[in-house]
């Protein structure tokens, strides 16, 4: 199978994916769920044009990184789908905690703190998380930015869902993405694509000092996946 094309604009130090890589660590399960190849017929939708650009405005938090835009001829509408977030498909054991670009896909209870015998009116349980991490190898979602101080934005215009689809000859057995959306009012021709990475990932920088926005996240994307954090309920493709 032919690699796919790499996009403009794309850095030469990241490899270009449109379908995740799966950890040998991971799961059975969780490699058919997160790393199945989607059939093109199953998107939600035709993928957007879209284009990423470095940053120039001074004025921008990201100026010199790259930002992700709407690069086609007309407005995004509302819940329109505009690429899944891909990248290398882990375990919680192998997450890098210095990383930017790994997202929670997951987060499940395990099992009860203390095992057989545990208070379970306490409801204290142990919980592993899935992550995806873009760092080395990802798609255009990772340029994402935040829209916080971005000129002209006082909301994103985009979200991140995870989506899913029906494996064909797999009765039963569904296809996952985390993806980003257009928001509530769109994303207008020309204008950068937005989410809010949530507080949870800008209380530490502000700890540190730190104003630098990183490229990609989800709602609450970005949420490290230490934490585990889950989004929205995936939409059925």
């Amino acid at each position: 199978m032919a690699s796919p094309q790499t996009p403009p604009g794309f850095p030469s130090d990241v490899r270009y994916l449109t379908t995740p890589v799966a950890s040998p660590l991971l799961p059975a399960l969780d490699r058919l769920t997160y790393t199945t190849p989607c059939p093109p017929h199953l998107l939600p939708n035709p993928p957007p044009r879209v284009a990423i650009r470095v940053i120039t405005d001074p004025r921008h938090p990201a100026k010199g990184q790259r930002g992700l835009f709407n690069a086609g001829t007309e407005d995004l509408e509302r819940g329109t789908w505009i690429r899944d977030y891909v990248g290398w498909v882990h375990t919680e054991a192998e997450a890098d905690p210095k990383s930017e670009y790994d997202l929670s896909l997951e987060r499940r209870a395990v099992t009860p703190l203390g095992g057989e015998g545990a208070d379970e009116a306490s409801g204290e349980s142990r919980f592993e998380v899935v992550g995806c991490d873009a760092t080395t190898m990802g798609g255009e979602a990772r340029f994402v930015n935040d829209y916080r101080g971005v000129p002209g934005f006082e909301r994103p215009n985009a979200v991140f869902e995870l989506r899913s689809w029906d494996i064909p000859g797999m009765v039963g057995r569904k296809g996952v993405r985390m993806a980003v959306w257009a928001g509530p009012h769109g994303v207008a021709k020309g204008a950068e694509i937005c989410v809010s990475y949530g507080k949870g990932y800008w209380r530490p920088k502000e700890a540190q000092g730190q104003s630098r926005l990183a490229e990609g996240a989800k709602e609450e994307p970005r949420a490290k996946v230490g934490r585990g954090r889950r989004v929205a309920k995936a939409k059925q493709g």
